[in-house]
């Protein structure tokens, strides 16, 4: 697992997602980590970086995370 991926589910939040049961552990990581990117207006684009994160199966902390000043 790389770095940011590690870095990003440090960070990701307590989500109830119990009606994702069905899909793989890194699409849940993926779903909760753009959720919290959303709800707290991280830098980058959450999209795109959730598209991202589908195909590569890590979120992209170098391209979006949380804003300076804002944890």
């Amino acid at each position: 697992m790389a770095g940011s991926q590690i870095a990003a589910e440090a960070d990701a939040p307590d989500v109830d997602d119990a009606h994702n049961t069905n899909l793989p552990e890194w699409k849940r990581r993926c779903i909760a980590t753009y959720a919290e990117c959303k709800d707290d207006d991280w830098q980058g684009s959450c999209y795109a970086c959730f598209r991202y994160c589908e195909g590569q199966q890590e979120w992209p902390i170098n391209k979006c995370r949380p804003r300076r000043g804002k944890r």
